[in-house]
């Protein structure tokens, strides 16, 4: 059994004068209650580590409900996010949250009317907060009736406006047997291209996303175009850049939402186990400025939190593997290629000559397989011919002619399992 996570963000109605103003108020007392908390964090570290965030709770928690009377719910949930944070290394208050429990400091009703509302604790009482019967709250019923259930939730406030980020759970059952591996490689160009491998054969290649790339090149010269205007002082402008800013992110959020589907779709058509390259701190890695930027465009944490989130749901096993040379490395003799034609086309001495993606996604599915089955052994594809990847969703059904290596692998990190293990 695994736990699958869905998060559903509700609108709320226009709040009246009050309820906005004891909600902005709230949540600038959190952010002190929460600075204070993180320096009492730091100065434990001093004396004796705290290993968890009871330990921070047992210290702080009267002190925090005398000085800044917060519910105890909210004081606990800041005890949880600010030990969170600290073990990050950092906390950032503009980002910052107003954590609740259901049903002890909030509770989800109707109006006399049939209206919904939710029922948050504040500084002065509760208030009721109105919420938008719109499509996000129709997802919020539907997955209630599919079994999911929720405990918590957020108040979040993105400029004058507040919403609610409610985060379900059910559990599912996964399978433990499979037929194959489903290799994905996260590129800037093509957001996914996947490999269907199986014990004795590549069974298909595919591409997915290359408009993620192309909206993002397209919005990346328009905002160029509106920055310039910002700077010489135009209110419109800026307002624009904000609203391609959320325009790019929703853009990027769902065709990424819409890949995942289609790749674990596929996963269960061959029975796979999904495998993706663990590419954790690939934005804090320096290179070229030009690579630099088209690296930090690549949007590898939302898929992936996308695609663990569907292979959750639909109970497909999901493993990271270690990214080292999976572009470069030869799958016909194992050993280093090079990457030409502005890195498109891979070229190995033994006349292997694929394109880059696909050599990547089929090495993913390699590194699993060899996890999976405990088999040294790899089955390479016979390229013919260079492989087009100006699709959104290209087909490659691959050669029958296929040929069978003995292979040892260089060492690696191990495979790590991150959901169905």
């Amino acid at each position: 059994m695994v736990e699958e996570v869905r998060t559903v963000k509700l609108n709320l109605l226009n709040l009246t004068e009050r309820k906005s103003k004891l909600l902005s108020e709230l949540l600038n007392v959190c952010k002190s209650a929460g600075d204070h908390l993180f320096k009492t964090a730091v100065y434990l570290e001093v004396f004796n580590k705290p290993e968890s965030r009871f330990a921070l709770q047992e210290v702080e928690y009267d002190h925090i409900k005398e000085r800044f009377a917060l519910h105890s719910q909210i004081i606990v949930g800041l005890c949880k996010d600010v030990f969170t944070a600290y073990r990050n290394g950092g906390l950032n208050f503009f980002k910052y949250t107003i954590p609740y429990n259901v049903p002890r400091s909030s509770k989800l009703a109707e109006t006399e009317n049939g209206n919904p509302v939710i029922s948050v604790a504040t500084l002065d009482g509760r208030i009721g907060l109105p919420i938008s019967q719109d499509g996000a709250w129709e997802r919020f019923n539907e997955f209630l009736e599919d079994g999911y259930e929720f405990t918590s939730f957020r108040l979040k406030k993105e400029q004058d406006d507040w919403h609610i980020l409610v985060p379900l759970r059910r559990e599912s059952e996964v399978k433990g047997e499979f037929d194959s591996v489903l290799g994905v490689d996260v590129g800037s160009r093509t957001l996914a291209s996947v490999t269907v491998l199986s014990k004795e054969r590549v069974e298909e290649q595919l591409y997915f996303g290359r408009d993620v790339w192309e909206k993002q090149r397209d919005i990346s010269i328009r905002r160029s175009e509106l920055q310039s205007h910002a700077d010489r002082g135009s209110s419109k402008a800026r307002r624009k850049l904000r609203d391609l800013k959320n325009y790019e992110s929703n853009f990027v959020k769902t065709r990424c939402y819409q890949v995942a589907h289609k790749i674990v779709k596929l996963a269960k058509q061959y029975n796979s186990v999904v495998a993706i390259e663990d590419l954790t701190g690939l934005k804090n890695a320096r290179g070229h400025r030009k690579s630099d930027r088209r690296t930090k465009r690549m949007p590898y944490c939302t898929f992936r939190v996308a695609l663990e989130s569907v292979c959750k749901r639909e109970g497909v096993p999901l493993i990271a593997v270690d990214p080292y040379h999976t572009s470069q490395s030869c799958p016909n003799c194992g050993s280093l290629g090079k990457r030409k034609q502005k890195g498109v086309i891979f070229e190995c001495e033994c006349g292997y000559r694929a394109n880059a993606d696909r050599v990547a996604s089929l090495n993913i599915a390699l590194r699993a397989s060899e996890t999976i089955h405990n088999s040294k052994r790899i089955f390479a594809q016979s390229p013919k011919g260079n492989v087009p990847v100006n699709g959104h969703d290209w087909r490659d059904w691959g050669s029958e002619i296929m040929s069978s290596h003995g292979y040892s692998p260089p060492e690696r990190k191990p495979t790590t399992s991150i959901v169905g293990s």
